[in-house]
């Protein structure tokens, strides 16, 4: 195929990227100011088997200001008088701020020399670099290269071609202006001068830069050039050989050569002889492999002719690359070797062409599963387990969250994330692993073997009724690279199952599996069994109590109440029940039933004396405690035909200083009368407090489940807003006690509620009962401190800290019995903060160590950490101890190196 190109070698060299390359800055390379730091935690277990879990301090160590700068290489260039050499270096900032530099030559008065910023890094001036401007001492100016940032600078040297001697040779000088102490660096220029012809190859790139999210295919550009200005000097047998990077990966048959006339000719990639497509001139070329990496070569027997300048658009090889899909952050490094023979010599010369490096760009990707459990029970702990996946090509970390919560109200939600360590499976409670204030991931390197679970518990309420199906909650994973990107995870339920309880009068549905009176969950429209009474009398109902579920064992609540939806619990007065079992033992609760079993309780009704003639409608209640189950049954007592308002039980708890802890009383109408409907009466809740800066809130169980749930119950103090409160009839509210911070461990705090009753319309004068909680502060069994310091011989410091990028943090954490009984099962546990990479055994730091002293200070145990990463690297550093006794400490000890500022050469 013949193609005619009209267009400039600029034009095509200026389809590279315009942005500088950088150096290969990793996520873990500290800038100036950054903060250094995270917390530890301890698990433990107390006396009473409850596992709790405490996190320290966070320590801040923050990075100081550093300058620092490299230039390179050295240069030698071959060039044939009165042409223009090229040189080639890179300035490279390795500090961690943000630099600016003066450069400088050594060509004195020479005309016309340039200094010029390589922007696409190719090693030769595109159209749009300009030369910088000197200032009237010499100097060029480069501002603003970021720490690890790496520009490639040309210095342009036009010679003549009546140059005296065989050789030039200058430098290139280099200072920061940040930090103007740090020494001049130099590199040397010279320029030698070939006759006879002199080969020149320059290799382009169409792009600089790109993420190797999908494969990036890249045109690869090789310059063939002769400055020498005669067209009988021709540089002889040329040869080319290209052999790639493993991360270059040669596009087959995509080769081309654009010979000096602007004629192109396809190549094929057999080792063959081939020929210019114009003037029959030989060529040759193969592509081939050599190991892992392609290997492109390219022959032009009659040689390159005089005259064939760089700035001529034509005699080019062009070829494809492509970048695969995943290839890790980095730079992809592409040079040629190429040979010729001078006209009038037989030695040929070998030569390498410019470098140019592709930049593969970090990109945020990541995949994130979805669990899905078909069924699932009230009180049930339900783990969903969410594979992450980092599919991108580099470390990151993602911020977890939870959204569209469409579960049973009053669930509860714990995350942890279980992870490789070694060649176990551990599972740690989310944190916050970069001191942003949001929990996520830690950081996850790429690829399959370093996925992680995050695991999602959640506890399903026990009290559910007709709970529904079809519950969604979504995890969501956002990049902390790029905020901009997240992934989401879907865990569902299928159904949520309940368990269910018949009550039936006077047989069992196994005595009487079609017709046992109240057979079905009610309660029921009419009374199934209606008894009549004198006042005075027992009046006795048979209940049977049936658990028709399945597969669990249930024990349950027995209840009664005049209403079907038991919004009050309170009897009319002179009304008694009580519940029996067999021998006549009173119960407020079955024993354990068996699934499919039944168990007889008698409701025994004592009516008062004095009782006014009423039906009384009476719903006996069972319901289970773990699952929630229930039934109501209704019946009702005829009866034939006085003011009192108290609230209860008085209760005892205990909180931590700065917590709180709710109580849940019962205010209940003990007379036959309505009060607090604002219009007979009202009733008012006021409390009081023993201590100072001691508070309580009240509020209303506005569902009447029994459960204080923020959001749903509301506060409350004034019964006129529901109505009052009928004869007999009871409210929930709840008691909301809120310690003070820095409480003393142990005090005891006395709230009174005392329910405020006017005497109204009526004749009487009420009487009024009030409820007392008393609130214990209670010690933290364990404190866990951590402390840092830079040397071994300063003291250990909880405040922050300055350190500079290659310095050595050394940490210890504390972790102390405060209180008065063993805490059993602890483990102490802290992650390698973001960067950093752990040190032992070099430097004179020693393994990371662990101590276990009495409250004297004496060691009682010690040893190293056998459970922390491999020297220079990150994770998790974990120590468990069986028991600690009251008093005694746990002190961890491990160190770590401040990351380095790392570029590519």
């Amino acid at each position: 195929m013949i193609r005619k190109h009209s267009f400039k070698l600029a034009l095509l060299l200026s389809l590279a990227t315009s942005s500088m390359a950088f150096g290969a800055i990793t996520p873990e390379t500290p800038l100036a100011n950054t903060d250094i730091g995270n917390q530890a935690y301890v698990s433990y277990f107390t006396e009473a088997n409850q596992q709790k879990f405490l996190q320290s301090n966070i320590v801040i160590t923050r990075v100081n200001s550093i300058y620092n700068f490299s230039l390179t290489p050295d240069r030698t260039t071959t060039i044939t008088k009165g042409g223009t050499a090229l040189f080639s270096h890179t300035l490279t900032n390795i500090g961690n701020s943000v630099d600016s530099y003066d450069l400088s030559h050594d060509y004195g008065s020479r005309p016309n020399v340039r200094i010029i910023v390589d922007r696409n890094n190719n090693g030769i001036v595109d159209a749009g670099e300009t030369a910088i401007t000197p200032d009237e001492t010499g100097k060029h100016l480069v501002s603003n290269i970021n720490p690890g940032e790496r520009i490639n600078i040309l210095v342009s040297v036009p010679t003549l071609a009546g140059e005296t001697g065989t050789e030039i040779n200058s430098k290139l000088h280099a200072e920061s202006k940040g930090k103007t102490e740090l020494p001049k660096l130099s590199v040397n220029e010279r320029i030698l001068f070939q006759t006879g012809g002199n080969a020149i190859v320059y290799k382009a790139l169409n792009k600089a830069s790109g993420s190797s999210e999908n494969d990036t295919e890249i045109t690869v550009y090789l310059k063939i050039a002769n400055d020498d200005p005669t067209a009988s000097n021709i540089a002889k047998d040329f040869s080319l050989t290209d052999t790639l990077d493993t991360k270059f990966k040669y596009v087959a048959g995509s080769a081309k050569w654009k010979n000096y006339n602007g004629i192109d000719t396809v190549l094929s990639d057999a080792d063959d002889n081939e020929s210019d497509s114009q003037n029959n001139q030989p060529l040759k070329f193969k592509a081939e492999k050599e190991g892992e990496k392609d290997k492109l070569t390219f022959e032009l027997p009659n040689g390159v002719p005089g005259n064939s300048p760089l700035s001529s658009s034509n005699g080019y090889l062009e070829f494809r690359v492509v970048v695969p899909a995943n290839t890790p952050i980095g730079t992809i490094p592409n040079e040629a070797n190429y040979k010729f023979t001078p006209t009038g010599e037989t030695t040929s010369i070998p030569r390498t062409s410019n470098r140019v490096n592709y930049e593969v760009l970090k990109y945020v990707r990541a995949t994130f599963t979805g669990h899905h459990i078909p069924v699932g029970q009230a009180g049930e702990t339900l783990r969903f387990v969410n594979k992450f996946v980092n599919t991108a090509n580099a470390s990151e970390r993602f911020a977890l969250t939870l959204a569209d919560q469409f579960f049973p109200a009053g669930t509860t939600f714990r995350m942890t994330i279980e992870s490789k360590e070694g060649n176990n499976t551990v599972e740690r409670p989310v944190m916050d692993t970069n001191g942003d204030g949001d929990i996520d991931t830690g950081l996850v390197a790429p690829g399959e073997p370093n996925s992680i679970n995050v695991i999602l518990y959640a506890t399903l309420p026990i009290n559910m009724a007709n709970p529904g199906s079809d519950f969604k909650i979504v995890k969501v994973a956002k990049s902390i690279y790029n905020p901009n990107y997240s992934v989401r995870a879907n865990d569902t339920v299928g159904t949520v199952k309940v368990s269910t309880v018949d009550i039936t009068n006077n047989y069992s549905i196994a005595e009487n599996p079609d017709n046992a009176p109240g057979l079905g969950l009610g309660p029921e429209r009419n009374p199934v069994t209606q008894n009549n009474a004198n006042p005075g009398e027992i009046s006795n109902f048979v209940l049977h109590i049936n658990n028709t579920s399945q597969y669990i064992e249930e024990q349950y609540n027995l209840e009664v109440s005049t209403r079907p939806d038991f919004s009050d619990m309170t009897l009319p007065a002179g009304i008694v029940v009580k519940f029996k079992q067999g021998g006549g033992a009173e119960v407020t609760k079955t024993a354990k039933i068996a699934p499919n079993s039944s168990q007889r309780i008698d409701a025994e009704v004592t009516i008062s004396p004095t009782a006014t003639a009423a039906v009384i409608p009476l719903y006996f209640r069972a319901t289970s405690a773990v699952t929630g189950a229930r039934d109501i049954k209704y019946d009702s007592l005829s009866i034939n035909p006085i003011r009192s308002v108290q609230i209860i039980p008085n209760l005892k708890g205990e909180t931590y200083a700065g917590g709180n802890i709710v109580y849940t009383h019962k205010v209940r109408n003990n007379g036959n009368v309505i009060e607090g409907n604002g219009i007979a009466s009202s009733v008012t809740l006021s409390t009081t407090e023993s201590l100072a800066q001691w508070r309580t809130e009240l509020f209303l169980d506005v569902n009447k489940n029994g459960i204080f749930e923020i959001g749903i119950d509301q506060p409350f103090v004034d019964f006129a807003t529901i109505g009052g409160l009928k004869a007999g009839e009871e409210v929930t509210v709840f008691a909301r006690v809120f310690a003070p911070l820095g409480a003393p461990t142990g005090v005891k705090n006395i709230t009174t509620i005392t329910p405020n009753v006017t005497q109204g319309t009526y004749s009487t004068a009420p009487t009024v009962t009030s409820a007392v909680d008393e609130t214990t502060v209670l010690a933290e069994k364990l404190s866990i401190t951590k402390y840092q310091r830079l040397n071994t011989s300063d003291p250990w410091k909880t405040g922050v800290q300055n350190a500079n990028p290659g310095e050595i943090i050394h940490y210890r954490i504390t972790v102390r019995n405060t209180g008065t009984d063993d805490a059993r099962v602890i483990q102490l546990k802290d992650t390698v903060p973001f960067y950093t990479r752990i040190i032992y055994d070099a430097d004179s730091v020693p393994s990371p160590r662990y101590e276990v002293k009495k409250a004297d200070g004496t060691i009682i145990s010690s040893g190293d950490i056998t459970s922390k990463p491999a020297n220079g690297g990150m994770g998790e550093l974990s120590v468990n101890v069986d028991v600690l006794p009251p008093g005694h400490t746990i002190d961890m000890y491990f160190a770590v190196k401040i990351n380095g500022i790392t570029h590519t050469n």
